[in-house]
């Protein structure tokens, strides 16, 4: 949780902050489909009191998403997209040189 701010102040980018508006206007959960709900989660190991953390919870299956575990979600999915296509690229390399 606590990592939440520093993930905010390093998402400068607008692709960053169309994630997190994003993040605030999801309702289904992308494990099962079910309802998310507004909930807060308060990291206590920090020195200052407690950090409060806007959060997502799934009715259904219990799933939490903040704003961190959201942007590693879509960064795992950009290196997947971005081997996929290398690994198209090194195919139609191959047929073209065949």
């Amino acid at each position: 949780m606590a990592t939440t701010n520093a993930m905010q102040e390093t998402a400068g980018s607008s692709e960053g902050r169309v994630e997190l508006l994003a993040f605030q206007h999801e309702s289904d959960c992308t494990r099962c489909g079910g309802l998310m709900v507004q909930d807060f989660c308060t990291d206590l190991l920090t020195g200052k009191g407690g950090l409060d953390c806007p959060t997502r919870r799934c009715v259904q299956c219990g799933d939490i998403v903040d704003p961190v575990i959201r942007w590693n979600r879509h960064l795992q999915q950009m290196a997947g997209a971005a081997r996929e296509m290398k690994v198209a690229g090194q195919a139609l390399n191959g047929q073209v040189s065949a």
